[in-house]
Order: structure tokens, then sequence, then C-alpha cells
């Protein structure tokens, strides 16, 4: 696992590790789980109550679908930096000098997230992550933040005789 090292104003060291990029796919993908989910429960609520999927009534599609459109960043802003993905698997956004990211930055890696996802299928924000030392993809270049794993490293202590 790469890991970085903060310097504090105190001239202190920390050492955190950054999240594995397959942990972080992991956390992608329980997060659509929640999306998937969100949308079954949506379609089953709008046929229970007779709601057709037309063009009558796409304006109330949309509206319902804003939640998942904002998913990331609400759940991030409102959970310290997790969505409930990374929450499971204990990783969390964090700015690179280890403090709270602001609502600007997590802002900017919602913004491209559409660069990083969606133009190349999510094969930028991999290549990008392998690429940067800090764990970094594009968004989180741009918003000086990355995504740290939380899990606690146990060391097996050898007693010498």
């Amino acid at each position: 696992m790469d890991h970085f090292q903060i310097e504090t104003a105190q001239n202190i060291a920390i050492k955190q590790n950054v999240a594995h990029v397959t942990t972080r796919i992991g956390s992608y993908v329980i997060d659509l789980l929640f999306i998937i989910g969100y949308y079954i429960i949506i379609i089953l609520i709008m046929e229970m109550l007779d709601i057709p999927i037309s063009m009558e009534y796409m304006s109330l599609y949309a509206l319902l679908g804003l939640p998942v459109f904002f998913y990331s960043l609400l759940f991030e802003v409102l959970m310290n930096g997790q969505t409930p993905g990374k929450y499971f698997n204990d990783i969390r956004v964090v700015k690179l000098d280890g403090s709270k990211p602001t609502f600007g930055s997590y802002l900017i890696r919602w913004l491209l997230r559409f660069v990083d996802f969606t133009l190349a299928s999510g094969s930028v924000a991999v290549l990008t992550i392998l690429l940067n030392g800090k764990g970094q993809r594009l968004g989180d270049i741009a918003a000086g933040t990355t995504v740290i794993s939380e899990k606690k490293n146990y060391f097996k202590r050898h007693d010498c005789e």
C-alpha cells in the first residue's frame, strides 16, 4: 500500500496510507448498488401510484433523479469525506495536508467526476490513481485532495530471546 507523509506546522511527520485503487473501485461498486436500489424503490413507488414512464412525467422523474446526480457530493459533504461505499471500506477524502476538505474541494472533485469516470468509463481515474504517487484522480489533483485508508495496521511483534 502506498503512503505519503504530511508535515504539520509543529514539524511532526504523519504517515497516511493511500487507499488502494481496488478498494476505491469496490467503494464505487457499493455506491452503485445503493443507487440501483434507490431507482428500484422509486420505480416501485411510481408503479404503485400508477404513474407511467412517459414524456408527460419526465420532469417528475428528473426531479427524483437529482439525489443520484448529486450523490457523491452530498454524501462526502454530509459524512465527512465518505460515501456509503467509502464508509464500508474505511476510506475517506482528505486534503493533502491531512485536514478536512472544504465544500469547494468536494465540489471540484464532483465536477471532475465527469472527466474521470463518464468520458472513458473510469479508465482515466484508474490510470491517474496508479501513476500518481499520492493516489489522486484528476478531481483530487485539482482539489488538492486524496483518498486515504483508515484501516488500522497491526504488526506482529517478534520477541528476541
